[in-house]
C-alpha cells in the first residue's frame, strides 16, 4: 500500500515538473491534465503502432527491429505532446525526453525508498508488458486459440501450485519436526554458534614490537640481531635488559641471554 502511494506521488511530481518544462518551451496548453493525456495517448498510440510492425517485420534482424521500435515509439509519443499540448516539434521532443527521464527517476526513487528490489520490479513490469504485447499480436493475427490455450495452461499451473501448497500445509499439521538444537539449553546454543563463527588462523611467526617482548614470555620467538643472525627458541623470561632464550642444540638445552639493544626484529609464533 505504501509503495502504491509512493508511485502515485512520484507520478504527480513527474506531471508537475513536465508541465513546467512544457510551459518553458512555450506550449500553448502545458497544464498537468494535458500532459497526462499526452502521455497516455502517446503510450497507447505507440503500442498500437508496434503491433503491425511486429506482424509484418518480425523476420528482420533483432537489432534493426529494436532500433525501429524505439524510433517509432519515440516519434509517436512526441507527436502526442506536439498536438495535445500545442507546441513545436523541438519542444515536443524535449518534453517527451523529460517525461521519460523524470518518470524513470521517480519510479526508481519510489522503489528504492520502499526497500524493494529494482531488478525484480523492472522484471515484473517488463514481463507483464511483454505478455500483453504478445497477446495483442496474437489477437491481431487471429490466433485466438493460442491465447485461450495459454490462459488454460496458466490456470492449470495455478491450480497445481495451490494443491501442492495445501498438501505441504497438511503434512506440517500432521507431523511437526524438531531439530536437535531445539532441545538444547539457550546457553549451549549460543556457545555452539560462537564456535561456528570462529575462523581458523594458521599459526606462524608474526612481527611484534620489541617493547612488547614481555607478552611473548613462554612462546616461541625468532630474533634478528644486529649482526643479521637469526636466533629461534623459547623465550623463558626477560631479565633486566636481556631476553633469556631456551634452545634445543645437539640433543641438549641451551639457555642464552640476548641483549635487547641488539635485537633488530622480533617475531612471535602464534
Amino acid at each position: 500500500m505504501i509503495l502504491v502511494g509512493s508511485l502515485i506521488f512520484a507520478f504527480l511530481i513527474t506531471l508537475f515538473l513536465v508541465s513546467k518544462i512544457a510551459s518553458m518551451l512555450h506550449a500553448k496548453k502545458p497544464d498537468m491534465g494535458r500532459i497526462f493525456l499526452a502521455s497516455i495517448v502517446g503510450s497507447i498510440a505507440a503500442a498500437i503502432t508496434l503491433i503491425p510492425l511486429g506482424i509484418f517485420l518480425g523476420g528482420i534482424d533483432p537489432n534493426i527491429m529494436l532500433i525501429l521500435s524505439i524510433a517509432i515509439v519515440f516519434i509517436v509519443s512526441s507527436m502526442a505532446f506536439k498536438y495535445i499540448n500545442v507546441m513545436t516539434w523541438s519542444g515536443a521532443i524535449t518534453t517527451n525526453i523529460a517525461n521519460i527521464v523524470l518518470s524513470l527517476v521517480a519510479l526508481t526513487a519510489s522503489v528504492v525508498l520502499n526497500g524493494e528490489s529494482i531488478d525484480e520490479t523492472l522484471s515484473k513490469i517488463s514481463g507483464v508488458a511483454k505478455e500483453n504485447a504478445n497477446m495483442v499480436q496474437s489477437v491481431a493475427k487471429g490466433d485466438l486459440d493460442a491465447v485461450m490455450s495459454k490462459d488454460t495452461s496458466m490456470e492449470q499451473e495455478s491450480n497445481e501450485q495451490a494443491a501442492m501448497e495445501e498438501e505441504v500445509a497438511l503434512d506440517d499439521d500432521i507431523e511437526p519436526t524438531f531439530k536437535e538444537s531445539d532441545l538444547l539449553p539457550a546457553g549451549t546454543i549460543r556457545e555452539l554458534k560462537a564456535k561456528e563463527k570462529k575462523v581458523y588462523i594458521e599459526p606462524k611467526f608474526r612481527v611484534v614490537s620489541i617493547s612488547s617482548i614481555n607478552s611473548a614470555v613462554g612462546k616461541n620467538i625468532r630474533i634478528l640481531n644486529s649482526n643479521d643472525a637469526s636466533i629461534t627458541g623459547l623465550l623463558r623470561r626477560v631479565s633486566g635488559n636481556n631476553a633469556v632464550i631456551e634452545q634445543h642444540i645437539g640433543g641438549g638445552i641451551a639457555t642464552t641471554p640476548i641483549s635487547l639493544a641488539k635485537i633488530r626484529k622480533l617475531e612471535v609464533y602464534r
